[in-house]
């Protein structure tokens, strides 16, 4: 693994799966009270004011624990602001070489979707990317597929995230192919049983083939 990325869940949150703010809170303390160590604030829908104030209350949280790390979707501002462990880019953010040159501390997650970005994104000093998406989901019809996901994994030496349709039922497929590092957003954060959820996709990725 990584030795500066320290865990295999990662896991994405948006305040929106949820009727109210202290919801969302007390869903992510229950993640974190499970074993859950990197969350990433992922919220296009408000202002940079208010993604500040709502990420100040994760924060808060955060450090109750040990080893969480916690990144901010897109914006170097915020995590800089929020004092945040990293920041995770895609093609429309500022380049990752930017970031490594001023930051070198700064864990930078880059979202990739395809060999090539993926490639780019570990030669520019990203720590980590994700590859999206594996399998279809609600909302894109377009899948990457495992072959392809096998292809990125044996190519670059940063963990590649699988991210996108991943449950309970493919989380086995992932782990056969190789790899042991997943991105996951509603498996987690709309199951009701989220400590029975996360020890399943835990025993799963931590197994052998």
């Amino acid at each position: 693994m990584n030795s500066d990325i320290k865990f295999n869940i990662y896991l994405i949150g948006e305040r929106n799966f949820f009727s109210s703010e202290q919801e969302y809170l007390d869903k992510l303390k229950i993640c974190f009270d499970n074993g859950i160590k990197a969350f990433q604030l992922r919220q296009k829908d408000l202002t940079v004011r208010q993604i500040i104030h709502l990420g100040e209350k994760i924060k808060k949280i955060i450090e109750q624990y040990e080893d969480i790390s916690f990144f901010i979707n897109d914006r170097i501002d915020i995590s800089l602001a929020l004092g945040a462990d990293g920041v995770h880019l895609n093609k429309n953010s500022i380049p990752i070489k930017v970031i490594r040159e001023r930051y070198e501390k700064m864990l930078i997650f880059y979202s990739s979707h395809s060999y090539e970005e993926a490639l780019n994104a570990q030669k520019d000093g990203a720590d980590a990317v994700t590859f999206s998406p594996i399998f279809k989901t609600k909302n894109l019809e377009f899948e990457q597929g495992l072959d392809a996901l096998s292809t990125v994994i044996k190519n670059l030496t940063i963990p590649v995230f699988a991210l996108g349709g991943i449950n309970e039922q493919n989380i086995q497929a992932l782990r056969n192919v190789g790899t042991s590092y997943v991105a996951i957003q509603s498996a987690i954060l709309k199951e009701k049983d989220v400590k029975e959820m996360i020890k399943i996709i835990s025993c799963v990725l931590n197994s052998g083939n």
